[in-house]
């Protein structure tokens, strides 16, 4: 078993999700975009690294970026690693995985001995980080020092990893970022093999993937989408966005939040599906908005709400049973010490439709309030210009 106070991290991160980190996305971009990271700027595109220090590097990586540091591209390439992650392969050695899905293929395949319960907290096979289940934060992959954060990151996207829709979109613009800025750039922002360059980055600015942007590289490039601009303009004027204006503003690659029913973790306290971190993918033939999400591909919003309600619909499970026994929620003889999770006591409907979801009543569970539902204030999107500066730094 998971040892509480670990567990606790992981509860913080799952059932308060939206303060702080994953919060963070629930309540928009600006939370995020507040924290900041010391000693880290774009507009150098480098660590502080001394000139004497450059000009003695024995071997620069090629650093030719592989897409252009622009909207379209780095959109496309979101989207292309979106596809990715929900194709895989996965397998028992790759791909990325839910931990109780990857549990379970463990089970299925007869290789039970390769299950740790310690990666319910986040996994990574390659080496290059701390492991999540290593320092205790739910769901966070620490590069480790003297490791290249370039070759890392590329790493997470090929597996094994285990981890959770958030992180891994935040891991899908770490590795946009990549792409779009090159290789030694990167690395010399965010861990580098050489030992006198890679000593000269600060463990604040060393690559971190995470749920929420803040403290991973993502955050010193992204902005907001116009979409989410708009939204809160309307919102503040009392007034209401039209479909036209979505299709006219969302743009593929961009991250927003879906929200499943606001009980959703009364009844799955164990649950992965309170919400989904999605990107938008485009249209399909017949004109409908597409989105995807980890476990979720290229879905219409109408699909989307169905895969939550039908996520809400399921009988508990043992992932829900063992939670409710490591939160207190349940005794060791079965009975209910917090009665709101109790089915008997009414607290939250047994079974939902998808206009259950979408005209559900706010409900506030552990300080934070949700309410069914697609989210455009929470939007977030790499910026160019900030991608730009960096790519276009020299490298001495």
């Amino acid at each position: 078993m998971i040892n509480k106070d670990i567990e606790k991290a992981r509860l913080g991160s799952q059932q308060v999700a939206a303060s702080g980190e994953i919060s963070g996305r629930e309540r928009g971009w600006k939370v995020q975009m507040k924290k900041g990271l010391k000693g880290m700027s774009y507009a150098t595109g480098l660590a502080s690294v001394s000139p004497l220090v450059q000009k003695k590097q024995i071997q620069k990586k090629d650093d030719k970026p592989e897409i252009e540091a622009t909207e379209e591209a780095m959109g496309g390439r979101m989207v292309e690693l979106m596809n990715k992650a929900n194709a895989g392969p996965h397998t028992l050695e790759s791909g990325i995985h839910y931990s109780h899905n990857y549990e379970r293929f463990c089970e299925w395949y007869g290789k039970k001995e390769l299950w740790k319960d310690e990666y319910r907290m986040g996994h990574n096979a390659s080496g290059h980080f701390t492991n999540p289940y290593e320092h205790g934060r739910f769901m966070e992959f620490r590069l480790k020092p003297g490791h290249s954060a370039s070759e890392a990151i590329k790493a997470w996207h090929t597996g094994l990893t285990i981890a959770e829709c958030n992180s891994a979109v935040v891991a899908m613009q770490i590795d946009t970022v990549r792409a779009a800025i090159g290789d030694e750039r990167f690395d010399r922002m965010f861990g580098h093999t050489d030992a006198k360059l890679d000593k000269n980055i600060p463990d604040h600015q060393r690559l971190r993937v995470k749920p929420g942007i803040s403290g991973t590289p993502a955050q010193l490039f992204v902005k907001q989408p116009e979409l989410s601009k708009e939204h809160e303009k309307k919102k503040a004027r009392g007034e209401e966005m039209k479909p036209e204006e979505y299709d006219a503003l969302l743009k593929p690659g961009e991250w927003y939040y879906f929200y499943n029913h606001p009980k959703y973790l009364l009844k799955h306290p164990g649950g992965a599906w309170q919400g989904e971190n999605s990107l938008y993918m485009g249209k399909n033939d017949a004109g409908e908005r597409l989105w995807s999400g980890l476990g979720a591909s290229n879905v219409s919003e109408s699909r989307m709400f169905e895969h939550m309600a039908d996520a809400y619909n399921m009988d508990r499970n043992k992932h829900d049973e063992r939670a409710m026994k490591e939160y207190g929620v349940t005794g060791e003889d079965g009975k209910y010490k917090d009665k709101k999770y109790d089915p008997a006591g009414g607290e939250f409907p047994d079974k939902i439709t998808v206009d259950d979801i979408l005209k559900s009543t706010p409900y506030t569970l552990h300080g934070t309030t949700r309410k069914g539902g697609f989210l455009p204030e929470a939007g977030i999107t790499l910026d160019p210009k900030k991608v730009s500066k960096a790519r276009e730094k020299k490298i001495e």
